[in-house]
């Protein structure tokens, strides 16, 4: 008895060793990658920021020289005095609050619903939702237009919000995370006398924060870089968000790309800024949300 329980252990013994070099090799192919993948995100913002803090006339000079000599901040202080960079700073900001309170209020109502009601055509209603995903934004542009100026909406922030609010991607999230929470936590709820709405407020969207952080994140992100339907559908400059502003200053002669360098630049610090706050939160929405099917 004991000798067929020592064999196994060398058994044991000889599998993990032979395993071993295999689990480093993949670990280290996979910390490659993620290294690989890094550089690339990185290496352009920290090439745009370094040119951001060039003189204009030194840029082209030695495009080797990626660090500046004689590092300088008037590229940030010109464009912020010779364009109304804070008045697209605050279209950007109020088209995205807007966006993401009304995402967050209609698409956890909505995966709600799909995930723990039980009503005829619910699965029509959710294949319906999923599929408007495949939609491209680009074919339905026209249509929309005519819609905004039939409601007279046209040069508006209403305009640009309502095509980006109650997001099916946000359903299709926040039906996944619903769809993880124990149905006895409703059963007892309902015994204790709560509505389904009660539910909804008291159980599900404490519950529910960190997909509703991920899915904040996501949407802030998505709204921060919006360029195409606000240029479309905004005719006064004055409304204009930050990425259809800082498009009209590339001239098509020339163009100030220290200028450009570092109004990228802060246009990148919100998104990377939102992230940060809600890194924890929003890995554990991610986690949740795919937890079940």
């Amino acid at each position: 008895m004991s000798t067929d329980l020592d064999l196994a252990s060398e058994g044991d013994l000889t599998t993990d060793h032979a395993a071993g070099p295999g689990q480093y090799v993949v670990k280290a192919v996979a910390h490659g990658i993620l290294i690989v993948a890094s550089a690339l995100a990185i290496v352009p913002f920290a090439y745009a920021l370094m040119t951001s803090l060039k003189p204009e006339e030194n840029i082209f000079r030695n495009m080797a020289q990626i660090i500046p000599a004689e590092p300088t901040l008037m590229n940030y202080v010109n464009i912020w005095m010779q364009n109304p960079l804070d008045r697209w700073i605050f279209n950007s900001l109020l088209l995205a609050a807007g966006v993401v309170f009304f995402t967050l209020l209609l698409d956890s109502l909505a995966g709600y619903a799909l995930a723990k009601g039980d009503f005829r055509g619910q699965r029509l209603v959710y294949l319906l939702v999923v599929g408007t995903l495949i939609v491209p934004p680009q074919a339905i542009v026209v249509p929309l237009y005519i819609e905004m100026s039939k409601f007279d909406l046209v040069n508006t922030y209403w305009a640009v919000m309502l095509l980006y609010i109650a997001n099916p991607f946000g359903v299709f999230m926040m039906r996944q995370f619903f769809l993880s929470v124990p149905d006895s936590y409703l059963e007892a709820a309902r015994m204790d006398g709560c509505s389904t709405l009660q539910i909804y407020t008291r159980i599900m969207l404490p519950m529910a924060k960190p997909a509703l952080s991920s899915l904040a994140v996501f949407t802030f992100t998505f709204i921060w870089g919006a360029f195409l339907w606000p240029l479309i559908v905004l005719s006064d400059s004055s409304m204009y968000p930050l990425q259809v502003g800082l498009a009209g200053l590339t001239g098509q002669y020339g163009s100030k790309w220290g200028q450009l360098m570092a109004a990228a630049i802060i246009a990148a610090l919100p998104v990377v800024t939102a992230y940060l706050l809600a890194q924890k939160t929003f890995m554990e929405g991610i986690a949740l949300t795919g937890s079940k099917g």
